[in-house]
């Protein structure tokens, strides 16, 4: 090995255990010397990049990253409706008249269904084994706090509602994983008692200022997470 190789290979990995680099550092005193301050350098990189990052930042990015994508299809949507505005006011159609059509709210118990499956194989995976204060920590922002018993929790965060913050938190039911959404009560859906598809079923209720939309298997019992929403938390700290 070179001279110009051996110091290469010394600045980028320090700790090389190749034959020909090691043999440079027997049988020179002052390339060990070399190595060694190339190490005390990348042990001193090292530590100053492990940074403690501040509590919850993470789940403020994943929310941040989730809302700029939505506001993305929000703005490519009012551009194809802009389109359609113009071509609508070429061929004579009132333009006032299109901006009078009002925008329908969304079925809540559709949204949640569709948000349940988009997310399934990512939730299902994840086990945080959630206490109450990481619930309490989520709850609080929905001007509610638990103060016993509501299960297993395997994942609680933030999550893009279709539009609208809210707080997803995954339980394990009897027979798989059952889903609530803590949905601000001024959001603008229509609020469906029950509902279901070809694989789910849900329930919704107001429970405080809040909607608790509650998500599971066509086979699944909802009433005990139910009954755990309404009895161990207080929804009107």
């Amino acid at each position: 090995m070179d001279d110009i190789l051996f110091r290469h290979t010394a600045t980028a990995t320090p700790n090389e255990k190749d034959d020909a680099f090691l043999q440079r550092l027997a049988d020179s005193e002052k390339d060990k010397a070399f190595v060694k301050k190339a190490k005390e350098f990348d042990a001193s990189l090292q530590k100053m990049l492990k940074v403690d990052l501040p509590e919850g930042l993470t789940d403020k990015i994943l929310l941040e990253q989730s809302f700029v994508v939505e506001n993305e299809r929000i703005k490519n949507g009012r551009w194809h409706i802009a389109i359609a505005a113009s071509i609508a006011f070429i061929i004579g159609i009132s333009l006032p008249l299109l901006n009078n059509v009002s925008h329908s709210p969304l079925d809540i118990g559709e949204v949640a269904m569709q948000h349940v499956q988009a997310e399934y194989y990512f939730t299902a995976k994840s086990n945080e084994r959630a206490d109450l204060k990481m619930v309490n920590a989520k709850l609080a922002r929905y001007g509610a706090q638990a103060h016993g018993d509501l299960g297993d929790v395997t994942y609680v965060n933030y999550c893009n509602f279709e539009g609208t913050p809210a707080l997803h938190m995954v339980m394990q039911g009897e027979k798989g994983q059952i889903t609530v959404f803590v949905v601000p009560g001024e959001a603008e859906f229509i609020e469906t008692d029950k509902f279901n598809n070809q694989h789910l079923k849900g329930v919704t209720e107001k429970m405080g200022n809040a909607n608790v939309v509650i998500v599971g298997e066509r086979d699944e019992s909802l009433q005990t997470i139910r009954d755990a929403m309404q009895n161990n938390i207080q929804w009107d700290i």
